[in-house]
């Protein structure tokens, strides 16, 4: 027996024969019937086995593919869910109707115009107020399945119940190439204010500090918002100080892109009025607040100035050319109120006196003036009529410019006449008087002239210097 043979037992009497023998050489046992079975059972494995392959490869590729397709309508009902029109619709009414400032401050959101979440809030409230929330969701779910089933990408107004509009809905692309993009934007309006001085207003908008430098008496925008009705905490700065405050406007107040503003600021407004003044000049009085002086009207109203710090207030005025003082007024901080009235009191007594005392010398000056042009007329008169200027040039100052002017008239036979001059006014100052001279030109007019003169000490000599 070889050693490469291979060997196994007689199944009758255990007697170790070949593989390849069909009769036990031991018993006489037939071993080719097991030999068989065994090839055909074999056989028979390799064939299952074969079979179950190709069932396999059937199975797999439907298996896969089945999956795919749940997989695919799984996606697209989760796609439908978030980005179909209602869907999108559904975010933002459910973001209103649970006061999600945050969310509602980002789907309000543009490019242009960025909504933070104080103005989203007001937006919430506004909306519910005006429009009411199962309105606002009715006509935002009408206005989307609208659009949605049109061709036409016009943008549809969502408004109040009294037709302003707090939202528009446009189409806006698609999404996935499936479904319809929707935009939900908020209009905006302009807040305008006017302030009586320049002002500086400091304030938060968009999620972030904003400044506007608005000019005296200028309307001017602080910026653009969604539609509410704003009490926007706020800082004003002016020359007269600084204010803690608030800034109202109401988008139910106007029906325009614009809306007026409103301040509400811990502020004074000071309404001043003189005693004993009586005798001043109107344009020479003057305030004096703190540090500023103004010109003062008794109709002006002064300020703001802020409630929380002392006010000293004082005044002067001009009477007969001599300035007077008022006495001098501290206001605290406690008796501020939103409009502080003050009487300032001027010396009367004094101011009275040295008006009575400059009248006298008026009078007294004015008659001498009166003399004089009188006897300039005439003068005058005389001197064009026999062409001699040597007739008026002691009225003038040589060289001046009147005596000059009126040298060359007679050189170019320019007839200047004088009638009836009469003295309306008169201002001394040194050895410099000021007037006005009412006459009667050639044809008849009444005609009002401005001289400058210079005077002596005692008033006994006088002679023009300038027409003015």
């Amino acid at each position: 027996m070889s050693r490469g043979d291979k060997m196994s037992q007689c199944p009758n009497c255990g007697h170790q024969v070949k593989d390849d023998t069909s009769q036990c050489p031991n018993c006489g046992q037939l071993l080719t019937k097991k030999k068989k079975r065994k090839i055909k059972d074999q056989s028979s494995q390799s064939s299952n086995e074969n079979s179950t392959n190709i069932r396999l490869r059937k199975i797999v590729p439907i298996g896969i593919s089945v999956f795919i397709l749940i997989l695919i309508i799984v996606l697209f009902f989760l796609l439908r869910n978030y980005n179909s029109p209602n869907a999108q619709a559904k975010i933002l009414v459910n973001a209103v109707d649970n006061n999600d400032a945050q969310k509602v401050a980002t789907l309000l959101s543009t490019k242009n115009k960025k909504v933070d979440d104080v103005e989203a809030q007001q937006y919430i409230n506004y909306v519910k107020k005006e429009v009411g929330i199962k309105k606002y969701i009715r006509d935002i779910n009408n206005t989307v399945d609208k659009l949605n089933k049109s061709n036409s990408s016009v943008a549809s107004e969502i408004q109040t119940k009294s037709g302003q509009d707090v939202l528009k809905i446009s189409k806006n692309g698609t999404k996935y190439l499936i479904f319809d993009n929707m935009s939900f934007t908020a209009p905006t309006k302009k807040p305008i204010i006017k302030p009586k001085v320049e002002t500086k207003y400091e304030f938060r908008t968009s999620g972030k500090k904003k400044t506007v430098i608005a000019e005296a008496n200028k309307n001017t925008p602080l910026g653009e918002f969604i539609p509410g009705t704003y009490h926007l905490p706020s800082k004003k700065i002016t020359e007269n100080g600084t204010f803690n405050g608030h800034l109202n406007f109401d988008f139910r107040e106007s029906h325009s892109e614009i809306v007026d503003v409103a301040e509400d600021y811990d502020q004074s407004f000071i309404n001043i009025k003189f005693k004993g003044a009586s005798k001043l000049s109107d344009k020479s009085e003057k305030v004096q607040i703190n540090d500023r002086t103004f010109t003062y009207s008794h109709s002006k109203e002064f300020g703001p100035y802020p409630k929380t710090k002392d006010i000293t207030i004082s005044a002067t005025g001009k009477a007969k050319g001599k300035t007077f003082s008022s006495e001098t007024k501290t206001i605290s901080a406690d008796d501020l109120k939103d409009n502080t009235k003050v009487t300032l009191e001027f010396d009367s007594d004094k101011i009275n006196s040295y008006v009575e005392k400059k009248e006298k010398e008026e009078n007294s000056l004015k008659n001498k003036l009166t003399e004089f042009f009188t006897g300039y007329a005439t003068a005058m008169n005389s001197a064009f009529n026999m062409n001699d200027f040597n007739f008026i040039s002691s009225y003038f100052k040589k060289n001046s410019s009147i005596y000059t002017s009126m040298k060359s008239n007679f050189q170019n036979r320019t007839n200047v006449t004088m009638i009836s001059p009469q003295v309306l006014s008169v201002h001394r100052s040194g050895h410099t008087v000021r007037t006005t001279i009412q006459h009667i030109d050639h044809i008849g007019n009444y005609i009002n002239k401005d001289y400058e003169l210079e005077i002596d000490n005692d008033d006994s000599n006088m002679q023009l210097v300038k027409e003015l």
